[in-house]
């Protein structure tokens, strides 16, 4: 893994000042709109483009920073990758109701029912934890897997994305920490120039969680380039497994089973006059006559 390349690849592009600036305006208008459904369009748009500059740097291009041109691509890609990233956090919401009732638990008067209630909002809260680093984890495989050919169906691949995290485990520990610790430090540097002016509400916030989230699929784009997900046990079909279908018969479809080509069936033509002629007695099922030849001249 190449962490710093992960930082100075986005100067490197020639258009890296106009890249970030369009960047962090489609940041700024979705922070503004947040307070509206419209905002979270922007950010949508963001996590689309995002795929594309891990799809660049998986596929090894010299200036991975895509241009802002596929407005609704990106949009059409971010939302499918938004959709697969909820189904996989529904056992959050899922682990989260026994907190609500042990909360409600926990304001009852009975010093027993307080107790219980109490066990039960800290054990939620373990599997919470617990189940949010498994997504953290599994995040990158998930991408990459959705990189692959942006369908839902792919980032659904349940088995293989974690069989593929299993096998990469260390890698992706250390893209996990760096990415976690990087947005932390991008975080603080943000902050920083709300203290310093108010432009630091405008600009270095936004500016951060774009920096941030580049840095983020770069990284998953070297994973994708060193670690393909194809050979973490994800073929692109099913998952169920299953035999392989045997191969048809070669040669030519006439030629009978168990007969080699350059030979010819032994088969005796009829003569003719051995041909039984005669009325329906000969045959005394068929119900038809077969007259007998004319006299010869």
């Amino acid at each position: 893994m190449e962490i710093s390349k992960s930082i100075n690849f986005i100067m490197e592009d020639p258009r890296w000042q106009t890249k970030l600036m369009i960047g962090t305006g489609v940041v700024i208008a979705s922070s503004i709109l947040s307070s509206v459904v419209i905002g979270v369009i922007g950010y949508i748009i963001l996590a689309g483009y995002s795929i594309r500059l891990l799809q660049n740097v998986r596929d090894g291009q010299p200036h991975p920073l895509p241009e802002w041109d596929q407005w609704g691509e990106d949009l059409a890609r971010g939302f499918k990758l938004v959709v697969a990233g909820l189904v996989w956090a529904l056992p959050l919401l899922i682990l989260s109701i026994p907190t609500f009732i042990g909360g409600a638990m926990s304001d009852s008067r009975s010093e027993s029912a307080q107790f219980i209630g109490a066990m039960i909002m800290i054990c939620g809260g373990c599997l919470n934890v617990i189940y949010g680093l498994l997504i953290a984890l599994v995040s990158p495989g998930i991408s990459i897997a959705f990189a692959k050919d942006e369908q839902i169906t792919s980032a659904l691949q349940f088995r293989e994305i974690i069989d593929w995290t299993r096998e990469n485990i260390s890698q992706v520990l250390v893209v996990t920490i760096v990415v976690i610790a990087a947005s932390f430090a991008l975080g603080i540097i943000g902050f920083a120039g709300v203290i310093l002016c108010v432009v630091g509400v405008i600009i270095t916030v936004p500016l951060a969680t774009l920096l941030a989230t580049l840095f983020q699929y770069h990284l998953y784009g070297q994973l994708a380039y060193t670690y393909p997900l194809s050979g973490g046990g994800y073929t692109g079909g099913s998952s169920t497994g299953g035999s392989t279908p045997s191969e048809p018969p070669t040669g030519s479809p006439t030629e009978p089973y168990g007969m080699p080509s350059d030979m010819t069936p032994d088969v005796t033509p009829l003569d003719p006059a051995d041909t039984p002629v005669g009325d329906s007695a000969d045959y005394p099922d068929s119900g038809v006559d077969n007259p007998a030849p004319p006299p010869a001249a």
